[in-house]
């Protein structure tokens, strides 16, 4: 199989990358993003010589076509976005690469035939005061509150438009609070200080701090991306996912146990979206398991930044 993944160097993409090549899989990157740094931290070496790397927009659709023609793509793993804020900043651009870039996505899939995996979030349902159910149900409706979040709510449209004219193979997942090592971009990034000012001996000061977020490590998100790439065609096919849904206070203070003379000051108030989704399809469909707990992934986070700055881990 050979696997096209545009948006291959950002922080999502750069897993996804790192893991299918790790299964021996062909791995083509394409990507208007040119910076290298997380595909070279993740990958070894030998690693980064078995990809090819493109310097290309997604929105250009004949360059598009020309890499599947060419290097005979079989999967299509689509991870390109422009997140909040800098969407709502740049509405032009937004609609540019989280719209346009996908509607291309699914033209590919429909002309060639192709399983495509694309990111969606929990961001297209909104704030929480719009969901009487606690664990908002995979068929919600929408209610996008900044230019991101109607973006991947149009993209939902658009894919679920595809499947039913033409039957394109599809698979949308709604991720929730992605963090990791590499994760710098996003209004949601905003824990990464709380694992990496502590990690390497720095005060932090954390925002929404009455917060219950739902904590999913990078490691996970990429084998979830890869089982669904390789699934059987599902009946669902834009999933909700959920992880482990806990207090920022509570990582904090998990923080403090392995870091005690961490400096960890709080903000009030809340991020102001839905994290606890019912993610029951996805269970049933694809049967994927997490494996890292908000302990096991903020542990792993902080002794990668440990071990960039020389120091032991914890």
């Amino acid at each position: 199989m050979t696997y096209l993944v545009t948006g291959g160097r950002g922080f999502i993409g750069s897993y996804v990358v790192r893991d299918l090549v790790r299964q021996g899989e062909r791995v083509i990157v394409h990507d208007f993003f040119t910076d290298d740094g997380l595909l070279e931290t993740i990958l070894t070496p030998e690693e980064r010589n078995e990809i090819t790397v493109i310097n290309s927009s997604s929105y250009d659709f004949a360059e598009l076509a020309r890499l599947i023609v060419d290097y005979q793509i079989t999967h299509l793993i689509h991870m390109v976005s422009m997140l909040h804020p800098a969407s709502n900043e740049n509405p032009v651009w937004a609609e540019k690469i989280n719209n346009l870039s996908f509607v291309n996505a699914l033209e590919a899939a429909r002309l060639w035939s192709l399983r495509l995996v694309w990111a969606s979030s929990v961001v297209v349902f909104g704030p929480r005061h719009y969901h009487p159910q606690e664990a908002v149900p995979n068929d919600a409706p929408h209610h996008p509150t900044t230019v991101y979040a109607a973006c991947k709510s149009f993209n939902e449209f658009l894919a679920n438009h595809y499947h039913r004219t033409w039957g394109v193979d599809h698979i949308g997942l709604r991720f929730t609070l992605v963090y990791g090592p590499g994760r710098t971009r996003g209004a949601s990034s905003f824990v990464m200080r709380l694992m990496r000012e502590p990690a390497l001996g720095r005060p932090t000061v954390v925002p929404f701090a009455d917060d219950e977020v739902d904590w999913q490590y990078v490691e996970d998100i990429s084998r979830l991306v890869i089982a669904c790439a390789k699934a059987e065609s599902p009946r669902t096919r834009i999933y909700n996912t959920q992880c482990d849904v806990r207090s920022v206070r509570e990582a904090g203070a998990y923080v403090k146990s392995l870091l005690p003379d961490a400096d960890i000051q709080y903000e009030p108030g809340t991020f102001g979206v839905a994290w606890k989704l019912d993610a029951t399809a996805l269970q049933e469909e694809i049967g994927f398991q997490w494996q890292y707990p908000m302990e096991a992934g903020i542990r792993k986070t902080i002794n990668f930044f440990r071990s960039q700055a020389g120091l032991p881990s914890v």
